[in-house]
This record gives structure tokens, C-alpha cells and sequence, in this order.
């Protein structure tokens, strides 16, 4: 979690605690259901306090519906200063989900009091193992709390609030142990996200393609993770074409970036492909100044990549998986590419570049290309490549698609199984055989834009051509990969979308 000092940057230590009502940290948190229900950690803390958490409830301050917050002060009867009552809703359809939001909202409201260590005892009554709601308030807590700070300067006026820690607690032993093993799995899948979403959120004047290779090398080396780069001239030597089309009108060269966890595995892998351009100016097919605003998250896809393979080594996962970046800046000049251009992707399918906007498209060509030479498992691709999509689904899902065969059809229900789990949701869009007419040149193999219609699906269309037969799945994130605002664990600006949802599927992953 990056910050404008070296304290505020160190992320929160979570633990696991044991009598919540001897608690001597700064503030309790506890549930309420629908309906004023306390849970069962919350009627005994009630007892201890003489009523005074049910004299809250019967003001109707809070009722327990979700997202709801009072905070009440207990004058000395318990060591912890103040309890923080938070809306679950209806007891029996408390979700993950839901306790990520919930977990996210108290830290962060508990920080804007100033306060540095918190009890929690939201896991109390709820649906759910030990192990999976710790996760997912260790995940809520430790992303709620995320803050991109790197270039603001600091306010002697105002400094910093941090919250130093959180402590699940439970009188049970074989609760307590649950919860441990829940919260180091979130803690690990909190900080891939954290690591995308800061990639994510960097000036594109401070990440280009080198400096991103250079950023990822050391963190594989940090995590005991295989890393490849790949500069222009291996790319040249390679056949790598079209990322050298795209990226040959920027000053900054591109760069194919390859992690490999469990490397040394005899094994079809698990293969990620991420769109990585970290700037995309539109090339010669240039975007309108507004169209640029959000451009240096077109990378965003290639973060969410480099987070869940790195999740991947922390969490142990028994399986070969593989994390391919194409990065690249997107820059008119006079040496960029221009419409009309003919260019020869890795493998040797042609295409006729028809606007130079589309050039996500293009860098993926090449590293799905090249994803197929590994003889993968399954490969998924994950891309902030069209606008279509936010026009189709708005900024609640992400596009899925994938060819019309039963591999690719098991795959996407396994990505849909996980986007369930993580809440990175996920809605299937056609991809019949029909749609590949509306890429095809007549100068060369296939063109790189369609009709202007059913843009989404034609970008996938696109893309089928380069995965052959092997099972795939193609993520069109453009809707999904920042936030506008903050609230629960989604903060204003990137989400981290696609780490959580490729680290759950690497995880549930059974041949």
C-alpha cells in the first residue's frame, strides 16, 4: 500500500484474539442483523455494558440494515473505549460479499476518527466456515483501508490517520484457528490486489513498459516467481510484431513480460494474459483529450495478472501457472503505425490495422499467440478493450466470452464459479462463428476493427483467431477497472478487477 510516508505505507497487521470483552484496543465492532438482532457476540457484550447496545438499537439509531454505522461510547465498563454497531441485514443471507463491505466501511470509518487498532466480532452468528469469514474481512478490511498517496505531500497540519491493527476475536480455540487460516489467505489475496491496483493507479509519465518489467521482475524475485522480459530486440528477433506495431510510435519501448510460478512442473499450466498498455493516447487514431483522462489504466488488465500470479506463489498453489504482460505506450508520432498498416502477429496470421485505437487487440495477438506455444491447461485474457462493453453492462460486470466448444464452455464456468466467490462478477456475451465475418480483411488474415456494431464481440472475434483450439476465456474488464467512488472495500480509482477472480480460479482449479 503505497503513502506519502514510510509508516502510513506499512499495511495493517490483522491477528486473531481471544475474549472480546477484555479487548484494550480502541473500539469494538460489532453486528447488527435486520430487524435490531444483535448477534451473539453482541447480546453478550450487551449484558456486560447492562443494555445499554440495545437502548442504541431501541432509539433507532441503526436497525441492521446493510452499510448502517453508530457508534457508541461505553464510559469505562468494558477496557475497549467505544463499539461501532454496523448493519448486516437479514442474518441468513449475510454473504461474503457482504462482510467484505461491511469489514471495509468500519476500518475506514474507525480511521477517520483517528483511531489506531480495532476488535472485531463480525464473523459472530453469521453464515460461513471460520476459515471463509476470515478471509473475507481480512480482504474487506485491508482493501477498504487502501490508499494511492505516493505523490501527495504531507500536511503538518494534517497528518495521516492509520490504523495500525485489527483483531478477530473468539472465545472458541477451533474458531480462533479458522479464522487464522481465513485471514493469512486474505491478508495474501489483499496484497496482490493492493499491488494491482497500485500499478494501476501510477502517472503513466512514471510507469512505462521498462520501468513496469523492471518493477515486476523484482517483485517474482520477491516472491520466488520465474521472470522473462522481453525488450525490442528479442521481440524483433521473436517475431512479436504487432506489441513492436503498437508500441513503435512512443519513445518508450514495449516490452513482453512473462512470470512463471511452479515453473519447474510437468504440466499443462494455467495460463493469464494481460493487456498491459500503459498509455494509450489512441496512436494516429487519436482519442479526444477527455477519451485520455483514464488512459493510464489501460494497463489494467496486465495488473490484475501480475497480482494473481504473484498470489499464486504466496498462497502455495500446487499448479503450473503462467502471467503474460504485452506492455506498451499507445503514441502518435511520426513513427507510429497508421491505418492501413498490414502487420504479422507471432505465429504469422496477418492483420490489417484499420484504427490504431484498437491496438489492445493488437499486443494481445501476439501473447495469446504466444500462450498457445506453451501447450496451455486453459488460457484466460483479461483487457480493458472496449467501450461497447460499459454500454452493454455498465460498471456492474465484466464481458466473458470464449469460442463455441465445450473446453472453452467448461472454462467459463469455472471463471463464473469464481467470479461468484469473489463477487468479481462476470456475464457471458455470444461469440457464434457468425460474428467472425465481421473481422475478416480483404488485404490480409483479419482486420482489427469490426462493423461498429456488437463492438464488444467483435474484439473477442478478433482475438479467437489467435488461442486455436485450446480452452479460453477472454475478460473485457473496460467497465470494471477503476471505481468512481468509495465504498465498502472499492475505493475511488483502480480496483485491483480480475486479481481476486484469476487467484480464485488458479486456487479451485482440479483436473
Amino acid at each position: 500500500m503505497t503513502a506519502a510516508n514510510d509508516d502510513q505505507a506499512k499495511p495493517m497487521a490483522i491477528t486473531v484474539g481471544n475474549e472480546f470483552v477484555l479487548y484494550k484496543g480502541d473500539a469494538l465492532i460489532v453486528g447488527v442483523f435486520h430487524e435490531k438482532e444483535l448477534s451473539p457476540a453482541g447480546r453478550s457484550l450487551d449484558d456486560t455494558l447492562g443494555g445499554v447496545l440495545t437502548s442504541v438499537l431501541e432509539s433507532g439509531d441503526i436497525d441492521g440494515s446493510k452499510d448502517q454505522l453508530a457508534l457508541v461510547y461505553v464510559h469505562g465498563r468494558i477496557p475497549a473505549p467505544r463499539v461501532l454497531l454496523i448493519g448486516l441485514g437479514p442474518r441468513d443471507e449475510v454473504t461474503a460479499e457482504g462482510l467484505r463491505r461491511a469489514s471495509g466501511n468500519a476500518l475506514r470509518h474507525l480511521r477517520g476518527l483517528g483511531l489506531g487498532s480495532a476488535g472485531s466480532v463480525l464473523h459472530s452468528g453469521v453464515p460461513g466456515t471460520g476459515e471463509s469469514v476470515g478471509q473475507a474481512l481480512a480482504e474487506g478490511a485491508l482493501l477498504g483501508l487502501y490508499e494511492f498517496c505516493e505523490y501527495r505531500s504531507p500536511d503538518p497540519k494534517r497528518p495521516p490517520k492509520r490504523l495500525a491493527s485489527m483483531s478477530l476475536l473468539d472465545a472458541d480455540p477451533g474458531r480462533r484457528e479458522e479464522l487464522k487460516r481465513g485471514t493469512a489467505i486474505g491478508e495474501a489475496i489483499a496484497r496482490a490486489t493492493i499491488i494491482a491496483r497500485d500499478l494501476s493507479n501510477e502517472p503513466p509519465n512514471r510507469l512505462p513498459p521498462a520501468v513496469l518489467a523492471d518493477r515486476v521482475s523484482a517483485l517474482a524475485q520477491s516472491a520466488g516467481v520465474a521472470c522473462t522480459v522481453l525488450g525490442p530486440e528479442q521481440l524483433r528477433e521473436q517475431g512479436f510484431n504487432t506489441i513492436l506495431a503498437v508500441g513503435q510510435g512512443s519513445a518508450n519501448p514495449p516490452a513482453l513480460i512473462v512470470l512463471e510460478h511452479n515453473a519447474n512442473l510437468d504440466e499443462a499450466p494455467l495460463v493469464y494474459v494481460g493487456k498491459g498498455i500503459c498509455f494509450d493516447s489512441g496512436g494516429l487514431s487519436l482519442k479526444t483529450a477527455g477519451g485520455m483522462v483514464e488512459m493510464k489504466h489501460d494497463m489494467s488488465g496486465a495488473a490484475a495478472v501480475i497480482g494473481a500470479v504473484l498470489a499464486a506463489a504466496e498462497l502455495g498453489i500446487a499448479r503450473r501457472v503462467v502471467g503474460i504482460v504485452a506492455a506498451a505506450e499507445n503514441m502518435p508520432s511520426g513513427t507510429a503505425q497508421r491505418p492501413g498498416d498490414v502487420v504479422r502477429a507471432y505465429g504469422g496470421t496477418t492483420i490489417e490495422v484499420l484504427n490504431t485505437d484498437a491496438e489492445g487487440r493488437l499486443v494481445l495477438a501476439d501473447a495469446l499467440a504466444y500462450a498457445v506455444s506453451l501447450n496451455p491447461k486453459a488460457v484466460v485474457d483479461v483487457a480493458t478493450l472496449t467501450g461497447a462493453v460499459v454500454t452493454a453492462l455498465g460498471h456492474q460486470a465484466c464481458g466473458m466470452l470464449g469460442r463455441e466448444d465445450d473446453s472453452s464452455a467448461a472454462l467459463m464456468d469455472r471463471v463464473r464459479a469464481a467470479a461468484a466467490a469473489t463477487h468479481e462478477r462476470v456475464w457471458q456475451l455470444p461469440l457464434w462463428d457468425d460474428y467472425d465475418e465481421d473481422v475478416k480483411s480483404d488485404v490480409a488474415d483479419i482486420k482489427n476493427v469490426g462493423s461498429g456494431a456488437a463492438g464488444t464481440i467483435a474484439g473477442a472475434a478478433f482475438l479467437k483467431r489467435f488461442v486455436g483450439n485450446h480452452a479460453w476465456a477472454h475478460l473485457d474488464i473496460a467497465g470494471v477497472f477503476a471505481s468512481d467512488k468509495t465504498t465498502g472495500y472499492s475505493v475511488k480509482g483502480a480496483s485491483g478487477f480480475g486479481t481476486r477472480l484469476l487467484t480464485q480460479l488458479a486456487r479451485d482449479w482440479t483436473d
